[in-house]
């Protein structure tokens, strides 16, 4: 199903047949450096993506598969992890590709997309964004998609930053 589709990429729900695509790029550490849970193996990624699944029907909102339309490849993901943070529930924008396709702009097209979706679609009102502040990238993405720091926090004894948007905030 079609979540959201932009120039260059599809917003999608995640199925059984992107397991593999996925487990390549979750099983890079490159990729997964900012990851609280570092690199995924084959039987991590089968987990997180019946979890996945699961959201959809439990939550109505979760990840979804970031397919480049050029050569439609699934390249990442970007969606919904609900998350606790100093006793808060909050809702967080998530996302994370393949390294051959950062620097083109495309984490920040699909996580506006996300947000788009969020505030049109689902009726959410605030989003949040957990980064390390070594993150550069990331931050850089939460700034352009609108989202400011709001805070800083410790998630599993590492520091993190808070970034958060609101519905109002949106244009």
């Amino acid at each position: 199903m079609k979540i959201a589709e932009t120039p260059r990429i599809t917003l999608r729900h995640f199925t059984q047949d992107d397991l593999n695509a996925l487990t390549a790029i979750l099983a890079d550490p490159f990729v997964m450096r900012f990851s609280l849970s570092g690199p995924k193996t084959l039987k991590q990624t089968q987990s997180l993506l019946e979890n996945v699944l699961a959201s959809y029907e439990n939550q109505g909102r979760g990840l979804y598969a970031v397919v480049h339309k050029d050569d439609q490849k699934l390249i990442g993901y970007c969606g919904f992890l609900e998350q606790e943070i100093d006793g808060q529930r909050e809702i967080e924008i998530s996302y994370r590709l393949a390294s051959a396709y950062w620097g083109k702009g495309l984490a920040t097209e699909a996580a506006k997309a996300i947000r788009d979706y969020a505030f049109s679609q689902l009726g959410l009102t605030r989003l949040i964004s957990i980064i390390e502040p070594e993150n550069i990238r990331s931050i850089r993405v939460a700034d352009k998609i609108g989202m400011r720091h709001e805070k800083d926090s410790r998630i599993r004894n590492l520091p993190v930053r808070i970034y958060a948007i609101h519905k109002s905030d949106v244009s």
